[in-house]
């Protein structure tokens, strides 16, 4: 079993501008907690890519008003997103799913559909304009020829979650930070 961390934290009113530091700050913990000597690395930020620390395991922000989260996992790729804004839109949702995803959101809502391919195109490195392309079902989704598996939470115990990975089989430890 592949050991996975979710760190996650409230922005303070005034703050939302500061969640890209306090990503950086989430993901150094995540970091830290599985692979310690790489705890000080630099994060590196490409351009419309996924952040990443050479040589340490793979993680994943997210944000959505009022939290930003960051997942780890000590071997293989993983993708993270949640929301805290309920209005996501059927119509956006119908552009970019097929027939299995719309009764998939049916049955889980459309903010679970939306954020199970969200969190599969983080882990695979795409951008928002391939979200089309991203296959999602109960157990996972399909993207750029991978097979990602979902593990579905709930953030303070009231705002949906949903992190993608590669790994089979991944135990998560979930902690909130003041």
């Amino acid at each position: 079993m592949v050991r996975g961390v979710l760190y996650y934290s409230t922005m303070h009113a005034g703050a939302a501008r500061d969640e890209s530091r306090l990503g950086g700050a989430l993901a150094r913990a995540c970091i830290a907690a599985l692979a310690p000597g790489f705890a000080a690395a630099a994060i590196q930020r490409p351009p419309r890519g996924k952040p990443f620390v050479r040589g340490a395991p793979c993680f994943s922000i997210a944000h959505s008003a009022p939290l930003v989260a960051c997942a780890a996992v000590a071997r293989g790729e993983v993708g993270l997103d949640f929301e805290c804004d309920a209005a996501v839109g059927r119509l956006t949702l119908a552009t970019i799913c097929d027939a299995t995803e719309r009764e998939l959101a049916a049955q889980l809502g459309v903010p679970a559909v939306w954020i199970a391919k969200e969190a599969a195109l983080k882990a695979g490195g795409g951008t928002v304009e391939q979200l089309a392309r991203v296959r999602v079902d109960a157990r996972g989704a399909r993207f750029r020829g991978r097979r990602y598996h979902a593990y579905r939470i709930e953030l303070d115990g009231r705002w949906p979650a949903c992190i993608m990975t590669s790994a089979r089989e991944v135990r998560f430890d979930v902690h909130r930070l003041a």
